[in-house]
C-alpha cells in the first residue's frame, strides 16, 4: 500500500534531464538554470497506481491503435460524481486530446468568422489564443478586483458584450491565474445571461479538484441537466494527477447537438484517436489514485499558508490574491514600480522564473507574477527568498 503522506510531497525529485518543458526547456532558453516556478505542472512524484499501469502496459510489445472502454469512461465519470457531484452517462461525454485543443475545438464548432467570443482576463493565455487563431473576434470582460486582490466577474460587462454579437463565452473555473472558484450565484449569473442571450457556455475546469476549504468547487454542468443546455464543460486528469503530458481530456455535456458539434470538428482536423498510454494512466488515475490527491492537497493547503505568511513578511508591498483554488499564486507587485520587462530581468537574475502578468493580461497585467507552488515546501521558500533580492 502506498502511503501519501506530507513527507511523500516534501521529498525533492530531480526532473532535470528528462526532457522535461519546466525546467529543461527554460534552462535550454536561458543559456543557465533557473528555479521554474512558472508553467503549471507540478513538482511531486505521480500516485504509485498510475506508474504501475503505465509500466504493466508497456510490457506488451505491440502499441498499436487503441479504443476508449467503458470501464475507462465509467472510473472517469465515477470519479465525478463522488468528488464533484455531477452525474452523466457514457454518451454525455467526448474524448478529447486535451482542454487546450478543446478550447479551439469549441470556438470552431460555435461560432463563425464574424462572430465574438468572450474572455475574462487575466486568464490563461489559450482563452486569447483559441480565438485569435481561428480568425473570431476575441471581447475580452476583465474580471474586477477589490482591495485586497479578490477578483469577481463583471456581469454587466458581460451583457453588454453579449449584445455585441458575442456567440461563445469561455469561462475558467476555477479562476487561472487569480485563483478565485467561482460560486453557485456567480456561475447561475453567467450562465443566466448566456441563455437570455443565446450564447454557448463553455468552461475549462481542468483544476476543479483544486478547491481549498471553507470553499468547495461548483461544476457548470450542475447548473443545467436539460438536453438543450447552452452548456459544455472541458476536464481532465492532466492537473489533478500531474499527468499532464499524457495529453487527454474530455468534453462535458448534457446537449447531444453540442456534442455532435464538438465531434464534427474533431473528425474535420482528424483528432479522433486516443493515446494509449495516456488511457491506460488517466484509467487508473481516476480509478485508484484519490489517496494520493488528498495527500497532495493536504500538502498544498499548508503550502499555500506557508506561501502567504512568508510573502507578508519578505515581500510587504505586495498584494497576493486569495487563494481559493488552484496551485497558482497572483502577486501583484505594481507598487514596487517595475514594468513587466523589468520584471523579469531581474527575477532572472537572482535565479528564479514565473510566469509574467502579461501573458494573462497583455496590458492589465502589468506588474503582476503568478507563481506555482506545486511543489516541496523547501522549493517555494526558496523562490520567494529570491524574488525578495530581485526586487531589492
Amino acid at each position: 500500500m502506498n502511503k501519501y503522506d506530507f513527507s511523500f510531497f516534501n521529498e525533492p525529485i530531480d526532473r532535470r534531464g528528462t526532457d522535461c518543458f519546466k525546467w529543461d526547456a527554460l534552462a535550454a532558453k536561458e543559456g543557465r538554470e533557473l528555479l521554474p516556478m512558472w508553467v503549471a505542472d507540478m513538482d511531486f512524484r505521480c500516485a504509485g497506481e498510475v506508474t504501475g499501469a503505465l509500466a504493466s502496459r508497456a510490457k506488451h510489445p505491440v502499441y498499436g491503435y487503441t479504443v476508449q472502454t467503458d470501464a475507462a469512461v465509467d472510473a472517469m465519470l465515477s470519479f465525478q460524481e463522488r468528488r464533484h457531484g455531477v452525474r452523466l452517462t457514457r454518451e454525455q461525454q467526448l474524448l478529447l486530446p486535451g482542454v487546450v485543443p478543446g478550447l479551439r475545438l469549441a470556438v470552431s464548432a460555435f461560432t463563425r468568422p464574424v462572430d465574438g467570443v468572450l474572455i475574462q482576463p487575466p486568464v490563461y493565455g489559450p482563452f486569447f489564443d483559441a480565438p485569435r487563431r481561428l480568425g473570431r473576434r476575441v471581447v475580452e470582460n476583465p474580471l474586477v478586483a477589490d482591495g485586497a486582490g479578490r477578483y469577481r466577474m463583471d456581469l454587466a460587462g458581460m451583457e453588454a458584450a453579449f449584445q455585441s454579437g458575442v456567440k461563445l463565452a469561455l469561462l475558467c473555473n476555477p479562476h487561472n491565474p487569480v485563483a478565485r472558484a467561482w460560486t453557485r450565484e456567480e456561475l447561475q449569473g453567467a450562465y443566466a445571461l448566456c441563455r437570455r442571450y443565446d450564447v454557448m457556455m463553455v468552461v475549462d475546469e481542468i483544476h476543479q479538484d483544486f478547491v481549498f476549504e471553507p470553499g468547495a468547487f461548483v461544476s457548470a454542468m450542475t447548473l443545467d441537466d436539460g438536453e438543450n443546455a447552452r452548456l459544455a464543460v472541458l476536464t481532465s486528469a492532466g492537473k489533478t494527477f500531474n499527468i499532464a503530458g499524457l495529453q487527454q481530456g474530455v468534453l462535458l455535456t448534457c446537449n447531444p447537438a453540442v456534442k455532435s458539434a464538438v465531434a464534427d470538428a474533431m473528425r474535420a482536423v482528424g483528432a479522433e484517436a486516443g493515446n494509449i498510454f495516456a488511457l491506460a494512466g488517466t484509467e487508473a488515475a481516476y480509478r485508484y489514485g484519490e489517496k494520493w490527491l488528498d495527500g497532495l492537497l493536504a500538502y498544498l493547503d499548508r503550502a499555500r499558508a506557508l506561501l502567504r505568511e512568508t510573502v507578508a513578511a519578505r515581500l510587504p508591498k505586495a498584494v497576493m490574491a486569495p487563494q481559493e483554488a488552484t496551485f497558482l499564486a497572483w502577486l501583484d507587485l505594481r507598487a514596487y514600480g517595475f514594468t513587466d520587462e523589468e520584471l523579469t530581468r531581474r527575477t532572472h537574475g537572482a535565479g528564479v522564473a514565473f510566469s509574467s502578468g502579461t501573458a494573462f493580461d497583455p496590458v492589465r497585467g502589468e506588474g503582476f507574477l503568478r507563481l506555482n507552488f506545486g511543489c516541496p515546501h523547501a522549493q517555494t521558500l526558496e523562490a520567494v527568498e529570491r524574488l525578495e533580492k530581485a526586487l531589492q
